[in-house]
């Protein structure tokens, strides 16, 4: 099972006129597309063997395509199998490495 699990700041979205639909359209778009159900507003899962593939992909596609995506977050995890992964770090890991300030 993998679920992926967004919790948005929302003093971020309102400065910036922006809502919690506007950031989760593109993710929604994604679950329709392969079967990858919204359980909660925000927390998307899905059962097989392609849940990292997919749950995982979508967080590093998001964030090579928008780079302010992760300031909106308070709370953005991946969890495969019960290992959980809190990807706002691993994405500002990511951005230290290759120089990309958000």
């Amino acid at each position: 099972m993998g679920r992926l699990t967004f919790v948005f700041n929302q003093d971020k979205l309102k400065a910036e006129n922006k809502t919690e639909n506007d950031l989760l359209y593109p993710m929604r778009v994604l679950a329709q597309k392969h079967g990858i159900q919204e359980t909660n507003n925000g927390v998307f899962e899905l059962d097989g063997n392609n849940a990292f593939a997919l749950l995982g992909g979508f967080v590093a596609d998001i964030t090579d395509e928008d780079h302010s995506y992760i300031k909106f977050l308070d709370k953005w995890e991946l969890d495969v199998g019960g290992i959980v992964d809190d990807c706002i770090e691993d994405t500002l890991d990511w951005y230290r490495e290759e120089g990309i300030m958000v």
